[in-house]
């Protein structure tokens, strides 16, 4: 319905001379988007915070070598009526260790648009000491830049660097270097549980808020971890990065497919984490709901009142000629016009609101500032707030509109 001169002409003087109903109906739908926009960017951040909290430390999907156990002669190979005999010898446990990672590489950024990074790593555990002190440790050896798109480091530091190792260089947890008293420039002595040691410098602290990876992780460059365990150019794992971390099972269910290793999503050891981030996603949901329906009744109230209030005019314009077609889009028009008006005030409210809490900074236990209040929202979720409250007004004013068209003009004058 396109609106003609007449219905613009009658619902812009609706709305000038209707000063009270205008100011309460615009304020309404304010204060709806206002609410939407702050509660959107607030959960979204808190949210964001709560699955960092989880998977900020850890790659979303991880690839490694299938553990294979030793076949004995008779299971792999039986012939019958042969006797085995045999004694139990107990072997040392095979490394497991991905060959060709470099040729997996591209393979995996390619495999699907979700996938954001892609980061080869050499773990296992070893011993730091300093003096007579000594820590046992979790040690990863990676490229920098690639893991620092899986695991954010270089952003979280306290101090130093993570980008750049060098070789006898390492990168540690601030919670670590307390525990053993060391700042930048200090040499450590780092032993695998190959029996490898070597003296490494420290050059960056990090500060991460996840205390296993600030209290007992250190990061050294790929080629030194491969050293340390005796893994030659080979990895022990392929950390992927997802753009949504809720698409990890169904991407690792589809790569476990095309791969000859196991894939893992991150979500097999948090299921109860998952159903609790699924579960607080519903409810914000079910809180913009009803924000969105309480301001489509308070639309539908002002409306219907001035429908009630402007009886009389309105059949003297239905006597002059106006048709229902025409008296529906007034009110119609009107609705809409106050919906936008309203959108437009309630996300400018909305986004300095917004801006002020993000403003809100807080010191880590490392002296790092911090946010205090996590925000999450993009122009997308504004210009949609602003398309909800405009599509909520049309709707709310159809009926008051409805029954201003059916309004009798006979009726309405003979009762003045």
């Amino acid at each position: 319905m396109i609106p003609d001169y007449f219905m613009v002409t009658v619902a812009l003087r609706h709305l000038r001379f209707g000063r009270g109903e205008t100011l309460l109906t615009t304020g309404v739908v304010a204060m709806s988007v206002t609410l939407i926009i702050f509660l959107t960017g607030l959960i979204g951040g808190l949210q964001r915070r709560l699955i960092a909290t989880v998977t900020g430390a850890v790659a979303h999907v991880t690839v490694e070598q299938v553990e294979r156990p030793p076949l004995a002669l008779w299971e792999e190979s039986p012939e019958p009526g042969l006797l085995y005999t045999a004694r139990t010898v107990k072997l040392p446990q095979q490394k497991q260790k991905i060959e060709d990672w470099q040729a997996w590489l591209p393979r995996l950024e390619r495999f699907d648009p979700a996938v954001m990074a892609v980061s080869p790593t050499v773990s296992g555990q070893g011993t730091l000491a300093r003096g007579t002190k000594k820590v046992t440790v979790q040690i990863y050896g990676v490229l920098p830049e690639r893991q620092d798109r899986v695991v954010a480091l270089q952003s979280n530091l306290a101090r130093g660097r993570f980008f750049g190792l060098n070789g006898g260089e390492l990168a540690m947890g601030y919670r670590l270097a307390e525990e053993l008293g060391v700042d930048l420039g200090d040499k450590l002595r780092l032993t695998s549980t190959e029996e490898v040691a070597r003296t490494y410098t420290v050059a960056g602290i990090f500060d991460t808020g996840f205390r296993a990876l600030d209290s007992s992780t250190v990061y050294l460059p790929l080629r030194d971890g491969q050293s340390l365990f005796g893994l030659g150019t080979a990895v022990t794992s392929l950390g992927i990065r997802l753009r949504h971390v809720f698409e990890a099972e169904e991407l690792a269910r589809r790569l476990s497919l095309q791969v000859p290793y196991q894939v893992e999503p991150w979500t097999r050891d948090n299921q109860s984490l998952l159903v609790a981030l699924k579960a607080q996603s519903g409810s914000s949901n079910m809180i913009l709901a009803i924000t969105t329906l309480a301001a489509a009744f308070g639309i539908a109230s002002i409306m219907i009142t001035a429908v009630v209030s402007r009886s009389r005019e309105i059949g003297i314009l239905k006597a002059m000629g106006a048709t229902d077609h025409q008296i529906l889009g007034v009110f119609a028009l009107e609705g809409s016009l106050l919906s936008l008006l309203g959108g437009v005030l309630g996300s400018a409210t909305g986004l300095f609101l917004v801006s002020q809490l993000k403003k809100a900074r807080t010191l880590s236990a490392s002296g790092r500032s911090i946010e205090l209040f996590p925000v999450e929202l993009s122009p997308e979720m504004v210009l949609g707030a602003v398309a909800l409250a405009l599509t909520v007004g049309l709707l709310s004013s159809l009926y008051p509109a409805w029954q201003a068209a059916r309004v009798d003009p006979i009726e309405v004058i003979r009762g003045s």
